[in-house]
């Protein structure tokens, strides 16, 4: 998940042809997006962020910036002049740290409590990691399944317990290693 930013120390002649588009971390490097700089702020590598999210706000860690970021958009065919990319809105504030810690406590017991409902559904899938956005509106569960799951009244379930949106995102066995920190083949 970590790329060097060997083009850290280059200096540009041209300051408007730097790349406005920073790699942004959430929860611990399980999940990386790119987010356009818009802001007056100049981001270092480890600074936190409060970017754009689904329906309010998200708070993550700036991982790259700089030509290397350009780098890794043109690898993974993103444009970086899409208008529909989402923003980097300032750095948080002590009110939305406070509020990201709380949010980031009940994961736990939101993991433990959507492995009880998908439990008592029979449903054939694994739930390996429980997302909650910064500002508390939207979680996403990360699961593993080997067949197709139909999980909508797992959704409307999820919904009126945690009172939250819910996502349902499907991840393979190397990303659930990944979240968990194994390594090897």
């Amino acid at each position: 998940m970590n790329t060097y930013d060997w083009l850290a120390n280059l200096p540009f002649s041209d300051p408007e042809s730097v790349c406005k588009i920073v790699e942004i971390s959430f929860n611990q490097g399980s999940r990386k997006d790119y987010y356009r700089n818009a802001t007056v702020h100049l981001f270092e590598k480890g600074d936190a962020v409060t970017v754009e999210g689904v329906s309010g706000y998200d708070i993550g860690t700036v991982t790259l910036t700089g030509e290397i970021v350009r780098l890794q958009m043109k690898k993974r065919n993103i444009n970086e002049f899409d208008s529909d990319m989402k923003k980097v809105l300032r750095r948080p504030s002590d009110k939305d740290l406070e509020i990201w810690e709380q949010n980031k406590s009940r994961e736990k017991e939101a993991m433990v409590r959507s492995r009880a409902i998908s439990r008592q559904l029979n449903l054939n899938m694994k739930l390996t990691e429980v997302e909650i956005q910064a500002d508390g509106r939207k979680a996403t569960f990360f699961y593993i399944a080997d067949d197709r799951v139909d999980f909508r009244e797992l959704i409307k379930l999820f919904a009126r317990e945690f009172k939250l949106k819910v996502e349902m995102r499907q991840i393979g066995a190397r990303q659930e290693a990944v979240t968990v920190g194994g390594i090897g083949s």
